[in-house]
């Protein structure tokens, strides 16, 4: 086997058991990044020089930015209430209560945050308190729509890598990755939300209002449509955001530095830099061109390499950020040039997601599970089939 390819599984293996160990992502994407350039036999030296390299790259910046104040938003939107507020008013004009308590998590999930389902358990189980849900149905309901934005929102860091990865914009990868979204809803309402006993929603506590609908999804509303529908820089139109949020709440100085500090925490940075090393390592030490070397003289076809090997990485870890940063820069020579092959891409995306919901180490999974003290395998048993009808929607689009 030649040297890149052993080089490349020790570098995965070493990032795996390193994660599976409690050490930080990061720290670990740089110890593979590290192992993988000494293994293909370049020195000490030479593989911190190109770390270091790596870390002031443009591009590493630019992604580094985006996703600091991506986070900072989404810190300073829950500081603020705006979740609470959409919630208080979603509950006075939606009658059925099924909805209710998708739209919540649903919603929580346009705030990109580590472990964020426990942001919206509470809601969810209050919403549902009046029913006989059971434990594993309330598990699935909190975890799952929480997620089905993934795929599409630009909010969310794993967009803004693939598009930098791909060089295209975040609309690119909305246009090919939706109709992954569409079955993931269309999945969660058919196998549990539409039979699932969450009890009705009671007129007598609808005291909201229009104003609190509009103004808890405004913030999020200007980010999608100025970086979606207007091209504009997402930096630019994060940080226009967050000003304005805070000139309009007169959000304090003490808040805002709070805010700042979710997102420019040691753990993201860490993990952002750790991933630009990882991808810049695997280019300089040549192993980029060698994988898909190999995969072609294992007669294997490129669609199964590409949705093997993320939903692998992604089983593993239950990080979103690590199946793109170990398995992307291996997979984007298959995605073909001028132009890129949209479909591969969306297949690599979703497969690699996939993995990771249903990943047993995915933070959000296991903080959900033990809120609700609910029985894993059961809740399994309604996550499969929702997987598995995502994974077809997916494969079908490239095979049809």
């Amino acid at each position: 086997m030649e040297r890149e390819i052993v080089a490349l599984l020790a570098s995965i293996l070493i990032i795996v058991v390193l994660v599976r160990f409690k050490i930080d992502l990061g720290v670990s994407m740089f110890a593979g990044a590290a192992a993988l350039a000494l293994i293909t036999g370049r020195t000490v030296g030479w593989t911190a020089l190109e770390i270091g390299r790596s870390a002031i790259e443009k591009d590493t910046l630019l992604v580094l930015g985006r996703i600091v104040f991506i986070i900072m938003l989404g810190a300073l939107a829950g500081r603020t209430g705006y979740l609470d507020r959409f919630v208080l008013g979603l509950r006075t004009y939606v009658s059925d209560n099924r909805i209710v308590v998708a739209l919540i998590p649903a919603f929580g999930g346009l705030l990109p945050m580590p472990g964020g389902a426990m942001l919206t358990a509470p809601m969810v189980e209050s919403a549902a308190k009046d029913g006989n849900a059971s434990p594993e149905e309330l598990v699935f309901i909190s975890y799952w729509f929480r997620h089905v934005w993934e795929y599409i929102w630009p909010l969310y860091p794993a967009i803004v890598f693939v598009a930098s990865m791909i060089d295209k914009e975040v609309g690119d990868i909305f246009r090919a990755n939706w109709p992954a979204t569409v079955a993931a809803i269309g999945g969660g309402v058919l196998l549990v939300l539409w039979k699932a006993d969450v009890g009705r929603n009671d007129p007598s506590t609808r005291v909201g209002s229009p104003l609190d609908l509009v103004l808890g999804v405004l913030p999020f509303a200007i980010v999608i449509v100025g970086a979606l529908v207007f091209g504009l820089e997402l930096i630019l139109v994060v940080l226009g955001v967050i000003v304005l949020l805070s000139l309009f709440e007169k959000v304090r100085i003490r808040d805002l530095w709070l805010s700042f500090r979710r997102g420019a925490s040691f753990q993201i940075v860490m993990l952002v830099l750790g991933v630009a090393a990882y991808k810049y390592l695997l280019e300089a030490a040549g192993v980029i061109e060698a994988v898909p070397e190999f995969f072609f003289r294992m007669n294997m076809p490129e669609a199964v390499v590409i949705a093997a090997v993320p939903m692998i990485v992604g089983l593993i870890t239950g990080v979103t950020l690590a199946y793109i940063g170990v398995s992307f820069p291996l997979l984007v020579p298959l995605f073909g040039e001028d132009p890129v092959n949209m479909e591969f891409m969306m297949l690599a995306f979703v497969s690699g997601f996939v993995g990771c919901l249903l990943s047993p180490v995915h933070l959000c999974l296991v903080l959900t599970r033990e809120y609700f003290h609910a029985n894993l395998g059961r809740v399994y048993r309604s996550l499969l089939p929702a997987a598995a009808i995502i994974m077809a929607v997916a494969v079908s689009i490239v095979v049809l």
